[in-house]
């Protein structure tokens, strides 16, 4: 009874978080989050090519186009690993105009608390940005040798989900709590944290869809954290 408790409330949050991102005063933020997480991502490729095609030009005609369509697959590759901390660091600039609405509408009373950190979404796409690198420094290598998609794209999911609900519950959590109080949080919700952390990590996966992730799983984790290990249903 009690598990079916904690699911229909996972349940609800995962049906609000979606309400609130099509919310009129918060969709524009959203919006503005994708516009220039779009325009980033887009001058990263493009950087990519045009700083390297110059180097690429054998002039052997089928060798230089070979290059370079090996040279725009690694700017479009690259341009995915960076994805998630690109998109998160942007996020940030606009983090408090959804999260404050949120917080006022659903938790009134965590306006009583002390002052917000404002930073702390910036440097969990700092974070993520490390991590992603790491990863796939780590993982790309033992894809190829294990069996290419069939074993990086599970293990990819299953990591960077970890590792987005572990850097967006710091980021959320340390607004307001201290590290102590924010790490006895993250053991408290560990499982619902990853379960929506995994949920982004494969939003995003998917094209267009991606481009919403990033607040999407903020708003996911707010929710989450903000319940408090499941007193009740969210209000609405």
């Amino acid at each position: 009874m009690k598990e079916m408790m904690h699911k229909n409330h996972l349940l609800n949050i995962f049906l609000l978080s979606i309400k609130n991102l099509f919310e009129p005063n918060i969709f524009k933020w959203v919006l503005y989050t994708t516009i220039l997480t779009l325009v980033a991502l887009s001058s990263i490729s493009f950087g990519i090519v045009y700083y390297v095609k110059d180097w690429l030009d054998t002039g052997i005609p089928f060798l230089g186009n070979f290059l370079m369509y090996g040279a725009t697959l690694a700017a479009i590759w690259g341009s995915t690993i960076l994805f998630v901390p690109t998109s998160t660091i942007i996020f940030s600039i606009f983090q408090d105009k959804i999260i404050d609405q949120l917080e006022a509408k659903y938790y009134p009373e965590t306006g009583k608390q002390l002052k917000i950190k404002i930073s702390t979404m910036f440097f969990a796409g700092v974070k993520l940005l490390g991590w992603s690198i790491l990863i796939n420094i780590i993982i790309f290598p033992l894809a190829l040798f294990w069996g290419s998609s069939l074993f990086w794209i599970p293990i990819n999911i299953l990591i960077t989900g970890y590792l987005i609900s572990k850097e967006y519950t710091e980021a959320l959590g340390l607004r307001k709590l201290t590290f102590i109080e924010v790490k006895e949080l993250r053991n408290e919700l560990f499982w619902p944290c990853w379960l929506f952390g995994i949920i982004g990590a494969l939003i995003f996966f998917i094209p267009i869809v991606n481009l919403f992730a990033a607040p999407f799983v903020a708003i996911l984790i707010l929710h989450t954290i903000n319940s408090k290990g499941y007193n009740g249903p969210i209000s609405d």
